[in-house]
């Protein structure tokens, strides 16, 4: 157990230390280099610290796989209709041309299926190892909120709505964090493999970056950030809380 808690204690030092220590050197030329030890930084460290990749979880289903990602793009289009309808969130930003569009789409899908290797298979194989199921995914969830925050931190313009973000919409996002890794590890238990979570993590993220293409705002009234439809707003929260809930029931029925 002690060596679990060491690896998964380097896991942590690495996937935050690395990234933070080159955004905060105070050299501009190493911003980028911090950006791309921040997204491939969990996804080494968890399969280097983590030899098997993570317990085998039997033969995939590729119905859960598909499950996980239609769930979190049905939370993702409720959030973003409640916001519109509120007027919290409006179309009339600037508008992508088409290659650039596909280039931010292609990002982001490959952004999240990354991240997911990181976090879903190596570090979550290394957190319940050195936590146990309960405690292990609850620490993953907190790592991977301060994950989000390093670069908020350093004010780099990587996630500029959180940058803006008052102390509790930040207080919101580390919560909606911790139960977001919850439902992923759902995802992962459901499907036996990581890719339920990575579905389940790029399909909403594809869906709000396709809609930013097209001119949306999602924080267009900064005092209407608990309605911001992703991590930080209190409905996404909401909506993942509830998609939790539906899922215990489901696993009991």
């Amino acid at each position: 157990m002690m060596f679990a808690r060491l690896r998964f204690l380097v896991f942590v030092v690495l996937v935050l230390g690395a990234p933070a220590a080159l955004m905060g050197a105070g050299d501009p030329r190493l911003i980028d280099p911090g950006k791309l030890a921040l997204i491939l930084g969990p996804a080494v460290a968890g399969l280097a610290l983590n030899p098997g990749f993570g317990p085998k979880r039997g033969r995939i289903d590729w119905r859960a796989v598909g499950g996980a990602g239609l769930i979190t793009l049905i939370i993702a289009a409720l959030a973003v209709s409640v916001a519109l309808v509120a007027g919290a969130a409006g179309f009339g930003g600037p508008r992508l041309e088409s290659s650039a569009a596909v280039a931010a789409l292609g990002g982001t899908l490959l952004t999240s299926v990354l991240e997911e290797v990181g976090w879903a298979l190596g570090g979550l194989a290394l957190a319940i190892k050195a936590f146990g199921r309960r405690w292990g995914v609850l620490m993953l969830g907190l790592v991977w909120a301060a994950w989000h925050l390093v670069p908020v931190w350093f004010r780099i313009g990587l996630f500029p709505d959180l940058e803006a973000a008052s102390p509790l919409m930040l207080a919101i996002f580390v919560v909606t964090c911790v139960l977001y890794r919850e439902l992923l590890t759902r995802f992962v238990e459901r499907s036996r493999t990581w890719l339920g979570a990575a579905l389940g993590h790029a399909a909403p993220n594809i869906l709000i970056t396709a809609l930013i293409a097209q001119g949306l705002d999602p924080l267009a009234k900064a005092e209407a950030w608990f309605l911001f439809p992703a991590p930080g707003g209190l409905v996404f929260a909401g909506l993942v809380a509830v998609a939790l809930v539906m899922l215990a029931r489901k696993a009991r029925a």
